[in-house]
C-alpha cells in the first residue's frame, strides 16, 4: 500500500513480548492451516509433476510446456471480482461467502489432483491430454483458492495484524511446498520409481496422498468462522457478472483457437524457409502466442462494444484502475514500470521452470533432490525474504532492488559450476560387429549416433563403451540387442537387460524393477496380451505405441528366483502365441556401481531392405558433486527470497489507496506473467544450445534488467521531484 508509517508500530509500542505473543493468536493460526492449503498444489503443477513426466519418458520441452498450466495464478485478477461479489447457492447462506467459495475451490482441487493421479502419461496423447486437463484445472481452483483467502486474511483482522497473519500464511505456504515437493518426492521414491525404473502405480499413490492431505483444508474452511464485514452493495446485478466471465471466457475460447489454428501456419513457414536455428524458433512460436493474445483482446473489445457485457461494470473494474496508474506516473514512466515488472524476475523463473528436470539429468536421486531443493531450498529461501525485508526498512527501495537483480541473474553461473563438477569423458564408442563408431556426450552425458540400416542388419545387439578422459575409473561397456524386420508380418518378442550389465545387485534388489521388452508384429487384439513369467508367476505388461512393454517386478522376487529366467508370451485369452526367454545373473556381494554406467535407449526396429540411418541414442551416468548441488541450490534461494522480496516491496509502493487490490494483483499477475511464458519454451533452449549455455543466456537475460533498474531509479526521482515543485507551487 502506499500509505507509509510515521511512528511506531504497535509491536514496538508494546515491547518485544507482545509482538511474540501475537503470532499465537487464533486468527494467525488460522492463516497458518490456509497458508498450508494454497501451498500443496503449486509444486504439484511445477517441480513433482515434471520430476513425473520425466521418469515417463515425456520430451523435455513437453514438460516444461506444462508450467503453462499454472497461468491461472497470473490471470486470476480476470475473475476475481465474481468470486468477489457472487454468493454460492446454499452454501452462502450456510458459511457465509469467503468460506462458500474457499469450500468450492478445495473441493476442486481435490478432483484435480485426482484426475492427475489416475493419467499414465506414458500410455499415450490421451492419457498425456487427460493430464494436462488436471493440471489446468489444479492451476485455476488453486488460483482461485488463493482469491478468496487473500480476501478472508484482510477482512479478518485490522492492518495491524496484517503483517503477523501475513507470516504465519507464508510459513504455512512453504510447509505445503515441502509436504508437497520433498514430501512427494520421499513417498515416490520409497514406492520403488526412478528414472529408468518408472511405476506408474508410485505417483498414482503419492498424488492421491496429496490430494487426501487437501483434507486439512477442507476441515480448517469448515471449523473457522466468516469475517464480520459491511459490505457496500454494488447496483450490479448477478448476471452483469456471469455477463463479464462469459465474455472473458469467449476470449479465452478466441486465444486457445487462434492458437491452435496458427499451428498450421507455423509449421507451413518452418518447412517453407527451412528453420533449423533456435532464436528463429524461439521468435516464431513467440509471435504466434502474441498474436493469438491479441485476438483475444480484440474478441473481448468488440463484446463490449457490442453491449455483451455492462460497459460502466467493465469500465470500473478494469479501465479505471489502469487509468488511475497512468494518471499519477505519467505514459512514459508507466510503460517503463510495467516493463521492469513483467521482466524482473525472468531470469530466475526461466531458470526455475527447468531446474528438477536439470537435477535429475545430472543423476541425482530423488531424495537427493527432495533433502537439497525442498528442505534446504525453501529454508534460505524465507531467509533470503526476511533477510530483504530487513534491508527494505534500511535501504532506498531502488537500490535494493539492483542488488536483488545481481544476485538473482548472477548466481544462474553457479550452475555452470555444477554441470563442470563432473569427470570429463572420452568419446563414447559403439561397435556394430566389426563396424565402430565414436561420438561425443554433452555436457550431462547424453549421446547420439546414426548407423546404417544394412550395417544393423548384420548383427542382433550393439555394443557401448564409456569412459573418462582420466584417472584410474575402468572404462563401462553395455550391449543392447534389437529385433530385425522380416519379410512376414511374424510377431517378435524380445526381452532387454534388466540392468545395464543384466546383473541385479544387492541395491537393485531392494528396489522393484522395471522389465523392458520390444515387441513387433499385428496389433494387438482385445483378447491378446503380453504376460511376463518368473518361476510360473505371471504378470501383465503395458504395451505403448512405440512397441514398448514393461512390467514391474520386485527385486527380491527377481533374486530369490531359483531359475534365474525370464519368459515373455503374447497370449491369445489361454493359448501363447509367442514366447522368447532371457536368463539373468544375481550378484549380491557386488557394490552398486557409482561411478560409471551407460543407459542406451531401446533401437527401433531395423528394416533390413532399407538403406536409411537410424539414430542410436543414450545417456552415460556419472557423478556429480553433492556439495556443489547443495551450495548452488542454497545460494540461489537465498539471491532469489531477497530479490522476491524487495521486488513485493516495490510493487506495493506503486499502488494507489484507491485501488489497492485490483492494483496488485495487476502487478503480481504482470510479475510473473512473462517468466512463465518464456519459461515454458526453457525446455526446448536446453535441447538446442546444452545446459552451460542456457545458465549463461539467463544470467546475460539480468543485463538489461539492471539497466532498466536504474533507468526506472532516475525517472521516479525526476518524477518526485517535479512532484513537490508542483505542490509547492499549489501552496504558494
Amino acid at each position: 500500500m502506499t500509505t507509509q508509517s510515521t511512528g511506531q508500530t504497535p509491536a514496538q509500542n508494546t515491547g518485544w513480548k507482545a509482538a511474540f505473543t501475537a503470532f499465537l493468536d487464533r486468527r494467525a493460526l488460522i492463516m497458518l492451516f490456509l497458508g498450508f492449503s494454497a501451498g500443496i498444489p503449486i509444486l504439484l503443477i511445477f517441480s513433482s509433476l515434471s520430476l513425473w513426466l520425466g521418469e515417463a519418458g515425456i520430451d523435455k520441452s513437453a514438460v516444461t510446456f506444462f508450467s503453462w498450466a499454472a497461468l491461472g495464478y497470473s490471470f486470476k485478477f480476470v475473475w476475481a471480482p465474481l468470486i468477489d461479489e457472487l454468493p454460492v447457492p446454499y452454501l452462502t447462506q450456510k458459511l457465509g461467502r469467503r468460506r462458500a467459495w474457499l469450500l468450492i475451490a478445495q473441493c476442486l482441487i481435490i478432483c484435480a489432483i485426482a484426475v492427475m493421479a489416475f493419467s499414465d502419461p506414458a500410455l499415450g496423447q490421451a492419457h498425456l491430454y487427460q493430464m494436462a486437463f488436471g493440471a489446468v484445472l489444479l492451476g485455476f481452483s488453486a488460483a482461485t483458492q488463493d482469491i478468496v483467502i487473500d480476501a478472508y486474511r484482510i477482512e479478518l483482522a485490522e492492518t495491524q495484524m496484517q503483517t503477523v497473519l501475513a507470516s504465519t500464511y507464508n510459513a504455512g505456504y512453504r510447509i505445503g511446498m515441502i509436504v508437497a515437493g520433498a514430501g512427494a518426492l520421499f513417498l515416490a521414491a520409497s514406492l520403488g520409481t526412478a528414472k529408468g525404473n518408472y511405476i506408474y502405480s508410485a505417483w498414482k499413490v503419492t498424488y492421491l496422498a496429496m490430494a487426501a492431505v487437501m483434507l486439512i483444508g477442507i476441515v480448517t474452511t469448515l471449523i473457522i468462522r466468516e469475517p464480520q464485514v459491511n459490505r457496500v452493495n454494488k447496483h450490479y446485478q448477478r448476471r452483469d457478472y456471469f455477463r463479464l466471465v462469459m465474455v472473458f471466457f469467449v476470449a479465452v475460447f478466441s486465444f486457445v483457437l487462434c492458437y491452435v489454428f496458427s499451428g498450421n501456419l507455423t509449421e507451413v513457414l518452418k518447412h517453407q524457409f527451412q528453420l533449423k536455428d533456435a532464436f528463429l524458433l524461439f521468435c516464431l512460436e513467440a509471435l504466434r502466442f502474441i498474436a493469438s493474445g491479441a485476438a483475444a483482446v480484440l474478441m473481448g473489445t468488440i463484446l463490449v462494444k457490442c453491449g455483451a457485457v455492462n460497459k460502466q461494470m467493465a469500465f470500473e473494474t478494469w479501465v479505471h484502475p489502469v487509468a488511475d496508474f497512468f494518471k499519477r506516473y505519467g505514459v512514459k514512466l508507466a510503460l517503463v514500470l510495467l516493463l521492469l515488472i513483467g521482466f524482473y524476475r525472468v531470469s530466475d523463473i526461466i531458470a526455475g521452470v527447468i531446474s528438477n528436470v536439470f537435477y535429475q539429468d545430472l543423476n541425482f536421486s530423488k531424495e537427493q533432490i527432495a533433502e537439497a531443493v525442498k528442505v534446504y531450498g525453501v529454508i534460505f529461501s524465507l531467509v533470503g525474504g526476511f533477510l530483504g525485508g530487513l534491508l527494505a526498512q534500511r535501504m532506498n527501495i531502488m537500490k535494493l532492488m539492483f542488488v536483488g537483480a545481481v544476485l538473482a541473474s548472477s548466481t544462474n553461473l553457479i550452475f555452470i559450476g555444477l554441470v563442470k563438477s563432473g569427470q570429463a569423458l572420452s568419446d563414447v564408442q559403439v561397435s556394430v560387429g566389426q563396424q565402430q563408431y565414436q561420438t561425443q556426450a554433452d555436457e550431462v552425458g547424453y549421446w547420439k549416433v546414426a548407423v546404417p540400416s544394412q550395417v544393423l542388419a548384420t548383427q542382433h545387439e550393439i555394443q557401448v563403451r564409456a569412459h573418462y578422459q582420466t584417472g584410474d575409473t575402468p572404462s563401462r561397456l553395455v550391449s543392447m540387442p534389437y529385433l530385425q524386420q522380416t519379410a512376414t508380418e511374424t510377431a517378435q518378442l524380445q526381452l532387454l537387460p534388466l540392468t545395464s550389465d543384466n546383473t541385479i545387485s544387492v541395491a537393485e534388489k531392494a528396489n522393484s524393477i522395471v522389465v523392458r521388452g520390444q515387441y513387433v508384429g499385428p496389433t494387438l487384439t482385445e483378447q491378446q496380451k503380453i504376460v511376463l513369467q518368473l518361476d510360473g508367476q505371471n504378470f501383465d505388461a503395458k504395451l505403448d505405441a512405440q512397441g514398448m512393454f514393461t512390467a514391474a517386478i520386485t527385486g527380491q522376487l527377481l533374486a530369490d528366483s531359483a531359475a534365474k529366467q525370464l519368459t515373455v508370451m503374447l497370449m491369445d485369452q489361454q493359448q501363447v502365441l509367442q514366447q522368447h526367454s532371457q536368463s539373468y545373473k544375481v550378484d549380491l556381494t557386488q557394490a552398486a556401481d557409482t561411478t560409471l554406467d551407460v543407459d542406451i535407449q531401446p533401437l527401433p526396429v531395423v528394416n533390413t531392405a532399407s538403406t536409411e540411418m537410424v539414430e542410436i541414442q543414450g545417456k552415460v551416468i556419472k557423478p556429480y558433486s553433492s556439495l556443489w548441488l547443495y551450495f548452488a541450490i542454497i545460494v540461489d534461494n537465498l539471491a532469489s527470497g531477497l530479490a522476491g522480496a524487495a521486488f513485493i516491496a516495490f510493487l506495493s509502493s506503486l499502488t494507489s489507496v484507491s485501488f489497492t487490490a485490483v492494483q496488485y494483483a495487476i502487478f503480481s499477475s504482470l510479475m510473473t506473467l512473462t517468466p512463465k511464458i518464456l519459461g515454458g519454451y526453457s525446455g526446448t533452449i536446453v535441447t538446442n544450445i546444452g545446459y552451460p549455455n542456457f545458465f549463461l543466456m539467463t544470467t546475460l537475460i539480468g543485463i538489461p534488467i539492471l539497466i532498466l533498474v536504474v533507468w526506472v531509479a532516475k525517472l521516479l526521482r525526476d518524477h518526485q521531484a517535479t512532484s513537490s515543485d508542483t505542490i509547492q507551487q499549489k501552496d504558494e
